[in-house]
């Protein structure tokens, strides 16, 4: 298959997944820029994807307007699992492998040929991907094609927590101001009983939390959706989980102390204390900066 299709049928799934987890029938779909932003695809995939779930009946469009009809069921979804990965996909699985494997630490060096050859990619496609990652701030450009993984700093820590309690408390009081009818407060007690699921066994399963815990962020985005704040928490996932120069053997404790203040936060969101809340979420952020100042290498 085709890497025009492949990016096709990928983002035609993930759009599928965005629908099922955050819209009933009759709501309002976000413009095709938003939906772009959101998949990380071009804007005329993005155009093609929207229309492929007009002809089939998913959505309604009039004017500029798109309206959910349907409910995509796991029957509608396409069968990518013998496609071959994509060319910057591999990339990136190689690059991440690398960094969690201790392949590549901070301060290391590393060339665009080097890279290229241990993914079996060109060079074109790694730089484009290294590019696209040094938005992170965690990899710089050195002249001749070198790159080099930066070291987490006090100052890059503080800025992180800075622009992450800004943008996580704004979520928070849009949320809280939500009327009760909102579907998001159904969604939030769910995440509440995934979370109340997990706690006991944490030392078996710590390792699932990541994605507890981007669920729930992103649940607090999408009550006030924005896509700059949602490009952003793509940095916070990467920092807080990757953790590529962190203590491995303090994860598990690490996540279990985060989902039991996790607990506490949406606890309260449910009981409509937003004064609680608010406190129990600076202290979660408070916790997760010191975590990282502890870990980080300065």
């Amino acid at each position: 298959m085709s890497r025009k299709n492949f990016l096709f049928q990928r983002a035609v799934n993930a759009l599928f997944d965005i629908i099922r987890n955050e819209y009933q029938l009759g709501d309002i779909l976000p413009t095709d820029l938003a939906i772009a932003n959101r998949l990380e695809v071009s804007r005329s995939t993005a155009r093609k994807t929207v229309e492929y779930l007009i002809e089939k009946g998913f959505i309604e469009k009039s004017g500029s307007q798109k309206t959910l009809s349907e409910i995509p069921q796991a029957s509608h979804y396409f069968d990518t699992s013998q496609q071959s990965t994509s060319k910057d996909k591999q990339v990136e699985e190689h690059f991440l492998d690398l960094i969690l494997n201790g392949k590549i630490k901070p301060g290391d060096r590393f060339s665009e040929l080097e890279l290229a050859r241990q993914s079996n990619c060109n060079t074109i496609t790694v730089r484009e991907f290294l590019i696209r990652f040094s938005r992170f701030g965690l990899i710089e450009k050195n002249p001749r094609s070198q790159w080099q993984m930066k070291n987490f700093d006090e100052p890059f820590v503080d800025e992180l927590h800075e622009i992450r309690h800004l943008f996580e408390m704004h979520s928070l009081s849009k949320f809280m101001q939500l009327e009760e009818s909102n579907r998001h407060w159904v969604q939030l007690e769910a995440l509440l009983l995934e979370h109340q699921k997990l706690a006991p066994h944490m030392e078996e399963r710590f390792d699932e939390f990541p994605k507890l815990d981007r669920k729930f962020h992103t649940l607090m985005q999408s009550a006030h959706p924005n896509q700059f704040v949602s490009q952003f928490y793509d940095i916070i996932s990467f920092v807080f989980h990757y953790h590529y120069q962190w203590d491995k053997n303090s994860e598990k404790d690490r996540n279990t102390v985060a989902v039991q203040e996790h607990i506490d936060i949406i606890s309260k969101m449910l009981m409509k204390d937003y004064r609680g809340a608010t406190r129990a979420l600076e202290k979660h952020l408070e916790t997760a900066k010191r975590s990282l100042k502890n870990t980080a290498i300065l």
